[in-house]
């Protein structure tokens, strides 16, 4: 039924133009492009404008597919004229009153469109009717990076990404792989349907930029995505920056005395050619070592190596941090305390101390020596022997292990001291009593003696 009508339509156009054979030509002019390109599934404007007869005021515009007898109406005023396929999916676009632009939805297949404004065209013959040719495509526009030829650290340039499409009320939408930047979006129609959509952004180039790829997605109306890439090739001369001290040969744990080498790391342009290496001591003084290049080979002490870097080119000057060696070292300073003198019988107990040590940890192993042979059975820090005797006099010395090696300490003398006998104990009061009389007499006999010599001197004196 549907199909009659357009029939008879068509017919009653035909009819109408075999009264009026010139109607058709008469002051009608449609401008199309021949062609245009669109992407499957998204949208296409097919830019169209007219002039027509002063005496038409009101116009009918319909559009048709295919140069076909019959009609197949994809836009019509009243929608139930166009064809299924087509409904919901075509509408006008543009501005001005001689505007026949279209726009299709979900583009799906190609081919060959033309307006028809009342007898702009034969349509029983399609004399005079300008058509545009519809290339629908699955692979969407890349988009172009357009970057200045020289970049400058730190300086502000514009870099645009732009992709070219047909659909310009529902362009692409263009994404960087870079954030916190400045961005103008504009569009421009080049010719015959196809426009351009840009993004610009103020982009502050970075040394750490250089050799990174700079990408710019475009998403498009039906969600396909297409990506252009543009390597950043940047010659920025820069003095030396993150300049780092490093192991070079990997080592995480090292031994007092081992060598190792280490390397002066930088980021430069032109690369750092002039190195001066730092030895921090723990006492706040700082050895500077000059001519030896990016790499340094020490023997490191068990003194908290810590070393730091300066790295030069012609553009300036920077510094590492310091980097600190974690250095295993056995244990330093070790001295024994106890009583260096004791009675026989009594208990004998010596402790080995140490001041510094790495690792860090309780985890040691201790051996003790009495004259240099070993003491059985003692592997503790305190050495204890219950009921000393002589035998146990001479010089002690403790032994600490742990994994950078073993340390010995001084000697430490002790002498074990005889005591009395039951006995001897007895007769002691006794004999001291004795001798305590015996020495009162001698005195006492001692100032007689003296007292009658005195006495006889002076009588000498005064007989004279």
């Amino acid at each position: 039924m549907e199909s009659s009508m357009h029939f008879h339509r068509i017919i009653l156009m035909v009819v109408l133009q075999g009264w009026f054979p010139c109607s058709y030509s008469q002051n009608w002019a449609i401008t199309l492009p021949e062609s245009i390109r669109a992407l499957r599934g998204s949208c296409v404007e097919i830019p169209c404008t007219f002039t027509r007869p002063r005496s038409y005021v009101n116009i009918n515009l319909v559009w048709y597919k295919d140069v076909t007898f019959f009609d197949n109406i994809i836009y019509k005023r009243n929608p139930s004229d166009v064809n299924k396929p087509y409904r919901g999916r075509t509408s006008l676009v543009g501005n001005g009153p001689n505007s026949c632009s279209l726009r299709i939805n979900d583009v799906q297949e190609s081919g060959t469109y033309y307006p028809y404004i009342h007898g702009n065209c034969d349509v029983s013959s399609f004399s005079g009717c300008q058509t545009v040719k519809v290339q629908v495509s699955d692979v969407p526009n890349k988009p172009t990076i357009q970057i200045p030829s020289i970049l400058t650290e730190g300086k502000n340039v514009s870099i645009s990404c732009s992709v070219e499409h047909t659909c310009p009320s529902s362009p692409p939408t263009l994404q960087w792989n870079r954030d916190g930047y400045k961005l103008t979006e504009m569009q421009k129609s080049l010719k015959d349907g196809v426009w351009k959509t840009t993004t610009v952004m103020e982009y502050f180039p970075s040394y750490w930029d250089n050799g990174t790829d700079l990408i710019c997605d475009a998403t498009y109306h039906n969600g396909l995505k297409s990506q252009g890439v543009a390597t950043l090739n940047l010659n920025i001369p820069y003095s030396p920056k993150n300049v780092t001290v490093v192991i070079f040969d990997g080592k995480k744990e090292m031994k007092e005395g081992d060598n190792v080498t280490l390397m002066c790391t930088s980021y430069a342009n032109p690369a750092a050619n002039d190195f001066i290496w730092y030895n921090n001591k723990r006492d706040g003084n700082v050895e500077q070592r000059e001519g030896h290049g990016q790499n340094i080979t020490v023997t490191v002490g068990w003194d908290r190596e810590k070393f730091s870097c300066t790295a030069r080119n012609p553009l300036g000057t920077g510094n590492s941090k310091v980097l600190e060696l974690h250095v295993l070292y056995k244990a330093k300073i070790i001295t024994i305390k106890g009583k260096d003198e004791i009675k026989e019988g009594d208990v004998l107990e010596l402790v080995c101390h140490f001041s510094d040590y790495n690792p860090p940890t309780t985890k040691y192993n201790y051996s003790w020596y009495l004259n240099r042979n070993h003491v059985n059975g003692e592997t503790g820090r305190i050495l204890q022997i219950n009921n000393i005797t002589k035998s146990h006099s001479g010089n002690y010395s403790c032994n600490v292990q742990n994994r950078a090696g073993d340390s010995y300490s001084p000697s430490f003398c002790v002498t074990v001291m005889a005591t009395i006998s039951a006995q001897t104990k007895e007769k002691l009061p006794m004999g001291i009593i004795l001798g305590g009389i015996a020495g009162a007499v001698l005195i006492m006999l001692l100032v007689l003696s003296l007292y009658v010599f005195l006495r006889y001197v002076i009588r000498l004196f005064y007989e004279r």
